[in-house]
């Protein structure tokens, strides 16, 4: 067994480890029948299910039974069932992250250097990754996903430099407990006229993803589209994806520069856009772009902290809830953004939004909490699995305390979600009802043991990079 394989085999494990331990008596941790997922009643919270159906209930429960919610009702009588008290509570499904490079976590707050800004501070650093370097990053990323009530993800691998890299990212996805997509991707070196390796890509469908058994993950690609690679490449990248069956995601229109290629016009012309083409920040795309992307049913996701912070500019959020596209927000990377916040992502793009068009009533709370929940969800295609409160979908929910200092008093509960919570308030999470968090703590990491991990990675990698 190789150095790498035992590495990230070692990081699998201490996530499996952590979810065997018992749960507190009484906790909603306690294990179900057949050591599955518990069955339990969240009672007593405020409920912000996002399915028109069910509605908000002011005080209400939802009743978990492996893994899926039968009931969400004012209130549930279940006989000898575990009851978890969420009073004080948002109970609400879990965010929903549309494109997250969770591969180079290990470097937040490097978003330039003496090298110069961020593609010139990262480039060298990316050469000197490693396989374990990776997984250590999806590691790090999903235990703040956690901590931060997100409980999906779409994992943005684009420094895959072989399959050892892919393979290393989608272990340590997988372990973690998370519901998400693996968007395999290309080397950060990779040049303009070189394909990503397409064979491996097909090799990794059919060995982890060609059956039900590939859990709570799904398979795409994160290609460079038309806007960073050369028009052969990338249009044999489509067909290879939509051979595969495979969803594709891709930066298009993020800066001025990109946009004024145009390349929107041409994937619409050509087919080449479609629910299963999500394109990532579109900064800088016009009116008539939103409306052919709206026509063309292709999801769009932003990421408004790093659009600015890396100087694409400021995304033209009105106008894309104005052409009716499918939206989903974003976190996008530590590198730029710092934190892993939707609570945050969720301000900005609301006030962003408001103060370019001049019209506090642009963009409402409720559609931005829309954008972090079952929004995201259906532009991933898993809308039928997550991203609301309905019964019969899988239990990924989250608690966020609503009595804290920097929630109560709160005029509504949307503006509370959107303006005034943070990560530190979400004090419960569930994945498909295994708990992740409880009480405002990790129950399946070693968050201690993770950071000295990533301090020592990371020290090591920039001395490699110079």
């Amino acid at each position: 067994m190789t150095a790498r394989r035992r590495d990230v085999l070692l990081s699998a494990g201490a996530f499996l480890a952590a979810a065997t331990l018992p749960g507190r008596a009484g906790s909603a941790q306690a294990t179900g029948a057949a050591g599955g997922p518990p069955e339990v009643v969240l009672s007593g919270g405020f409920v912000v299910s996002m399915d028109p159906s069910v509605g908000d209930l002011e005080r209400g429960d939802v009743h978990v039974r492996d893994g899926a919610i039968v009931r969400v009702a004012a209130a549930i009588a279940a006989p000898g069932v575990v009851r978890r008290d969420m009073s004080g509570c948002v109970v609400m499904p879990g965010f929903v992250d549309t494109h997250w490079h969770m591969w180079n976590s290990l470097a937040r707050g490097l978003p330039q250097s003496r090298l110069g800004p961020f593609g010139k501070t990262m480039a060298p650093l990316a050469r000197a990754w490693t396989p374990e370097a990776s997984a250590l990053g999806v590691r790090l990323a999903a235990a703040e996903a956690i901590h931060a009530g997100i409980t999906t993800v779409h994992n943005w691998a684009h420094n895959v430099k072989g399959p050892d890299f892919a393979e290393a990212e989608r272990e340590a996805l997988a372990a973690s407990g998370l519901r998400g997509r693996f968007a395999y991707g290309y080397p950060q070196a990779l040049g303009e006229d070189a394909a990503m390796d397409l064979s491996d890509l097909e090799r990794m469908r059919d060995r982890h993803f060609a059956r039900e058994s590939a859990g709570l993950l799904s398979l795409g690609i994160c290609a460079r589209g038309p806007d960073r690679s050369a028009a052969s490449v990338w249009r044999r990248e489509w067909e290879a994806a939509r051979s595969l069956g495979l969803p594709i995601t891709a930066h298009v229109a993020s800066d001025r520069a990109a946009a004024a290629m145009g390349n929107i016009v041409v994937m619409h012309r050509d087919g080449l856009l479609g629910p299963d083409v999500q394109l990532v920040h579109a900064t800088h795309a016009s009116r008539d772009d939103l409306r052919l992307v709206a026509e063309s049913g292709s999801p769009i996701s932003i990421s408004p902290w790093t659009e600015l912070e890396v100087g694409y500019g400021r995304p033209a959020i009105a106008d894309m809830a104005d052409a009716g596209v499918e939206m989903g927000l974003s976190v996008d990377n530590m590198v730029l953004a710092g934190h892993a916040d939707m609570f945050g992502v969720m301000r900005i793009t609301a006030d962003l939004a408001r103060g370019l068009r001049e019209d506090q009533g642009a963009l409402t709370d409720r559609r931005v909490l829309e954008w972090a929940t079952i929004g995201g969800a259906r532009g991933l295609g898993i809308a039928q699995t997550t991203g609301s409160l309905t019964p019969g979908k899988r239990a990924d929910v989250i608690a966020v305390r609503r009595d804290a200092i920097n929630t109560a008093p709160a005029g509504t509960v949307d503006f509370m979600l959107t303006h005034a919570a943070q990560p530190a308030n979400v004090d419960f999470v569930m994945v498909d009802g295994v708990v992740h968090k409880e009480n405002g703590r990790h129950t399946r990491v070693d968050v201690e043991a993770l950071l000295a991990q990533a301090q020592e990675s990371i020290a090591r990698l920039r001395q490699k990079a110079g």
